[in-house]
């Protein structure tokens, strides 16, 4: 019996061995299956991490080495580095010679650093800036052809490689982000043009110069192919206020003045700077409004604001520290929930205005011409209405 229990201690050992290499066996198939199960659920989840190809000037630069993808929402820096690869917005800002140092340099390195391309449009080339000299004359009187010039520009250059365009003044700031965020629930092959819509002039109204107006890629496109180079429809004056011929222009062609306003009627696209007026508005705004809906709020502008008007360069930089950089302590008030999609059809729906409506609009435009002066050949009136249907 004493000889038998060196064996039986060994024995003893050999099962302890056993039954822990089969529970370590076990545990790790276990794992495995837990580890396959969770990588299917990440990848047939409907919110994968987005994928930058080019860096966000507004987001941290970060890098991972995971090759997973997880579920959770991205970051709101996230968010904006996805609608900066996504809805790529060139900005094209009218500016003059006198301006360049005064008012331009500090747009450039301001706002202006986060579109996707900036352009100065001006008369004077400037290295610097990389402004475009264009052969027109400066002043207020001449904006429309220098507007008009500035996108014949825009459109020759660079339409293939972007999806809106924005035209801003030099004394404009904006903000990229809301912006994006906005435009995410547009196709910009939809004909449609947003802004700060004024009830002046244009019978649909038209966007306000001052607070910047964006195009859909759909809606250049038709300006060029259509309207451009017909005078019935736009106006080939070397005159003429900028905002309001354009926004002629635009309704002969169909495409739709939309609706920028937030959920409470108020305006994204601000004509004035809430550094000089906040929170009532000028006596001269409130008139000029398209919308008349009652301003139930304490505010003149949206929470979600995308621009402003009459800055100089130092508020460029205040404007720029307050939006970016000033933070509140216990208080979150980021905004990094994106606005569902819409469809063409509910664009305009807010003033009754439908596509088909905005269509008959650039139909009656022809129908009305006058024998004799102004007419369309039969040929290039077929090509117009094609592009407005």
């Amino acid at each position: 019996m004493i000889g038998l229990r060196p064996h039986r201690k060994r024995l003893e050992l050999v099962l302890m061995v056993l039954i822990g290499v089969a529970w370590g066996i076990l545990l790790s198939e276990l794992m495995r299956r837990q580890n396959q199960e969770a990588q299917v659920k990440e990848k047939s989840s409907p919110f994968p991490t987005s994928r930058r190809i080019s860096p966000c000037p507004t987001a941290p630069s970060t890098t991972s080495t995971s090759p997973y993808i997880t579920t959770t929402p991205p970051s709101p820096h996230e968010l904006a580095s996805h609608l900066f690869n996504k809805t790529r917005v060139l900005c094209m800002v009218l500016t003059s010679p006198k301006n360049h140092q005064s008012r331009a340099i500090h747009l450039q390195r301001t706002w202006g650093t986060r579109c996707n391309k900036l352009i100065f449009m001006s008369t004077k080339a400037d290295k610097e800036l990389g402004a475009v000299a264009l052969k027109v004359r400066e002043g207020y009187s001449n904006l429309w052809p220098k507007t008009r010039a500035s996108l014949q520009y825009v459109y020759k250059h660079h339409f293939r490689n972007y999806d809106w365009f924005l035209k801003a003044d030099d004394d404009t700031y904006v903000i990229m982000e809301n912006l994006r965020a906005f435009l995410s629930a547009y196709s910009p092959k939809a004909p449609v043009y947003f802004g700060n819509k004024f009830r002046t002039h244009v019978k649909e109204g038209y966007m306000s110069g001052g607070a910047g107006y964006v195009l859909s890629k759909m809606a250049l496109h038709r300006l060029m192919k259509v309207g451009f180079g017909n005078s019935s429809l736009c106006s080939n004056r070397g005159y003429g206020y900028e905002d309001v011929e354009l926004g002629r222009c635009l309704q002969g062609v169909g495409v739709v003045g939309g609706d920028s306003r937030d959920e409470h009627g108020l305006s994204r696209f601000i004509p004035f700077s809430p550094l000089h007026w906040y929170p009532d508005a000028p006596q001269w705004y409130r008139p000029l409004l398209y919308h008349t809906t009652p301003n139930i709020t304490n505010d003149c502008c949206s929470n979600s604001a995308i621009s402003f008007h009459y800055n100089n360069a130092k508020e460029f930089y205040v404007l720029d520290y307050i939006i970016y950089k000033l933070g509140v302590f216990g208080i979150n008030r980021r905004q990094d929930q994106l606005p569902s999609k819409k469809s063409f059809l509910a664009v305009n729906h807010s003033n009754g205005t439908s596509q088909t409506k905005q269509i008959e609009l650039g139909k009656m435009t022809f129908n009305k011409m006058v024998p004799g002066k102004n007419v369309t050949k039969p040929k290039a009136k077929a090509q117009v209405l094609a592009f407005l249907r």
